[in-house]
Parts: C-alpha cells; sequence; structure tokens
C-alpha cells in the first residue's frame, strides 16, 4: 500500500503513513473477478523532509535566579564597589592572621561578601555596618554605598 501523500510503501492494513503520518485510505476489497488488468499505481518519489536549523541567541545582562535568595542584579558600578570590598576582606584575614579572635568573624564575613559581590546573598544595611565595624573601615563604606538587596 502506497501512502497518496508522499509515496512510501507502508505496510497492508496500515492507517497511518510510516513516512509523513497522513492517514491512509483503505483499499477496497478487490473482486474475485477482474475485467481488465490495470496497471499498479506508480508510487510518488519522496519528497526531503525539511531541515530545521536552530541559532542560539546571547544572553546579555540576565539576572543571576538563586532558588533561597531570589533575584539579585546590579549594575557595573555595584559589581565592582562589592568586588573591592571583598579583597578589602582578603587583605583584612591577611593582616590579622596573627590575632585568632579577629580572624573567627573575618573569615566569615569575607565568604559572606563574595556572595554578595556573586549576587547569591544580599547586600543589606546591617551587613555593610558589620563589615564596617568589624573588617575593614573602607569595606563597610562600600557595601553601604552600594546598592542594598534587601
Amino acid at each position: 500500500m502506497f501512502c497518496s501523500v508522499c509515496g512510501k510503501q507502508n505496510p497492508e492494513g496500515a492507517k497511518f503513513c510510516a513516512g509523513c503520518g497522513s492517514p491512509l485510505e483503505a483499499a477496497p476489497a478487490q473482486p474475485t473477478a477482474q475485467p481488465a488488468a490495470q496497471p499498479a499505481p506508480a508510487p510518488q518519489t519522496p519528497t526531503p523532509a525539511p531541515s530545521y536549523t536552530y541559532q542560539a541567541q546571547p544572553v546579555q545582562n540576565a539576572p543571576v535566579v538563586y532558588p533561597a535568595a531570589g533575584v539579585q542584579t546590579m549594575s557595573s558600578t555595584d559589581q565592582t564597589l562589592r568586588l573591592i570590598a571583598f579583597i578589602l576582606g582578603i587583605v583584612s584575614c591577611v593582616v590579622f592572621c596573627w590575632a585568632v579572635i579577629p580572624l573567627a568573624w573575618l573569615i566569615p564575613m569575607t565568604v559572606h561578601t563574595w556572595g554578595i559581590y556573586k549576587g547569591r546573598k544580599n547586600n543589606t544595611v546591617a551587613f555593610g555596618v558589620c563589615t564596617l565595624i568589624f573588617c575593614n573601615l573602607i569595606g563597610g563604606i562600600l557595601l553601604l554605598v552600594s546598592t542594598k538587596d534587601a
């Protein structure tokens, strides 16, 4: 049985074409005596399948989504201020590494500042003030000047 749309040969009794999916017409029951021999219909040349091309679109300035903190968008100025605050946190850790007590809060605050820079943590006034008092003066000021997330 040939498909009338694409010309693909299908098994007898098939309801749909295996090539194009078009419904197939059921062949009428053949009479026992044929008056004249009719030539079999010539199969049609199958048409080539359409080719699809995919072209990825570049993503520009897409906000980073973290399920716990929500969407944190920031300008390039905020990103620069937060990066400098993180670098100053590392410098403070190195400078005060001889004292164990200050180091106990400098390391977690520096890690939290990295989360603020990457957009995973919220930049709050409270954390900016804590950085100002306990970590370093300039880094705290930069975090306070940067746009607040919460």
